[in-house]
């Protein structure tokens, strides 16, 4: 059937249809094109003396008009390309007279080629802010590990210029200090710092069954043993490969593991249990421990040959009752961390609060400190006060008197400064043992001398 129109009808109907952005196609049943509007010209580069009257099918042999006057249905946004590097959304539509026969169909071609490049632009720009991300992200973390490690003390402050300045060499790292004093925080600044590209793995030593040390470090292969997974399990030096491994607690390593741990040190392989292959690994060390590896290597709990292979750079971490000034600036550090953590504003520290922290002998270190700092923050929180009370702390701590001083008459002195020194000593120590419950062992050590000076001074002083 022919679409027809009179001419004042087909001149509104062409206006109309000419100022519509899109490209508007009409055909009859017998597919010849009876309207082609002027977008329609300039999207697909078609003059309207070229295609009206003919058949649609030949100047465009994929439109979907055909089909809709086969099917006489409608289709709604089929995604199209009609051309190389153009892009459109497509409806079409049967038409029907008055009396509902059939009489064409047309289509509507929406232009989407600027969305579909500035899509695919954004598609681009977003993979390049994920690379940057990644890239900022390591930036950040090689940073932010060592802008972590704070000190006003000055010795440590050069221990961990030395500990920075050695990370991006290929040596391998020993470090000792007391539980707490932040091991795992300096072997992770080193990694990142080190630009290594592989993981940080962390191992501790003493956490490990002494039968599972073995398929923990070496990896195994599938069916190695009872219980093991079919699909076989990497160790931890396949997972460090091209990173760096941590060993804490190295001095708790089984004597037996030793010269397994020397032999993939020196040859540069694991082999996995139950396999022969060798796989060829590139791991830095770094190990720590709270012990004296050198009396370990004497008494023989720990072999000479791998000490000296681990400890090519030893660093000794200070305990933080032996860096006082550290004290408050750390406070203040976990303060603002746990207070933002929790979405608090920054509470205040009372200038009690940090008298009994220079007084305390913080044998748990920075690790003791944070997790006080943590429960001070939070119980603050609980009762929606804005400053630590002297409450909120531990017991042991609550219990340290900062106005306590020792009180010397000093003019009941003639015998001279040896008398007067051991009077104040006596007192001293009184008072500690006290503190201590009479907990020698603690009380020797607060006072940083050897116990058996301890069990001297006592009897000498009849405490």
């Amino acid at each position: 059937m022919t679409i027809k129109f009179n001419d004042e009808n087909k001149e509104v109907f062409e206006y109309i249809l000419d100022n519509i952005p899109d490209a508007i196609t009409v055909v009859d049943t017998d597919l010849n094109t009876v309207f082609f509007n002027k977008t329609s010209e300039e999207y697909f580069d078609v003059k309207k003396e070229d295609i009206i009257g003919k058949d649609l099918r030949d100047v465009f042999p994929s439109s979907l008009l055909p089909k809709v006057i086969e099917s006489e249905k409608s289709f709604f946004d089929i995604y199209n390309s009609p051309r190389e590097k153009t892009y459109t959304i497509i409806s079409a539509i049967p038409l029907y007279d008055k009396e509902g026969n059939l009489i064409g169909g047309l289509s509507r071609d929406r232009d989407i080629t600027e969305y579909v490049k500035l899509s695919d632009v954004l598609s681009k720009t977003q993979n390049s802010l994920a690379e940057l991300e990644k890239e900022l992200s390591a930036t950040v973390n090689m940073e932010s590990y060592f802008s972590n490690i704070i000190s006003n003390n000055a010795e440590f402050i050069k221990r961990i210029n030395l500990c920075k300045n050695i990370s991006r060499t290929p040596m391998n790292i020993l470090l000792n200090g007391e539980s707490g004093t932040g091991k795992e925080l300096f072997s992770k600044a080193v990694h990142y710092e080190s630009g290594r590209k592989g993981n940080f793995v962390a191992v501790n030593c003493s956490a490990i069954p002494e039968e599972l040390f073995e398929s923990e470090l070496f990896g195994y292969e599938g069916g190695a043993f009872t219980g093991a997974n079919k699909k076989g399990k990497p160790g931890k030096f396949e997972e460090a490969n091209n990173g760096t491994l941590f060993l804490d607690e190295i001095g708790d390593m089984p004597v037996s593991l030793q010269p397994k741990i020397l032999r993939i040190l020196e040859d540069g392989y694991v082999t996995r249990i139950g396999s022969n292959k060798k796989i060829e690994i590139d791991v830095r060390i770094v190990s720590a421990t709270n012990k004296n590896l050198k009396e370990a290597v004497n008494d023989g709990s720990f072999r000479k040959d791998l000490y000296y292979r681990l400890n090519t750079f030893q660093i000794g971490l200070i305990p933080l009752r032996e860096r006082k000034e550290d004290i408050v600036l750390l406070a203040n550090k976990f303060l603002q961390q746990i207070c933002m953590e929790n979405r608090m504003n920054i509470i205040e520290i009372p200038n009690e609060i940090l008298a009994i922290f220079k007084r305390h002998s913080w044998e748990g270190n920075v690790r003791e400190l944070r997790n006080i700092m943590q429960r001070c923050v939070l119980l603050a929180k609980e009762s929606n006060n804005e400053k630590i009370l002297v409450e909120f702390l531990p017991d042991y701590l609550q219990e340290i008197n900062i106005e306590e001083e020792i009180s010397i008459d000093y003019d009941s002195f003639s015998e001279g400064i040896e008398d007067y020194l051991e009077k104040i000593e006596k007192e001293i120590i009184s008072k500690t043992l006290a503190r201590f419950n009479y907990n020698k062992k603690k009380t020797a050590e607060h006072l940083r001398m050897p116990r058996s000076n301890l069990y001297y001074k006592i009897e000498k002083y009849g405490l």
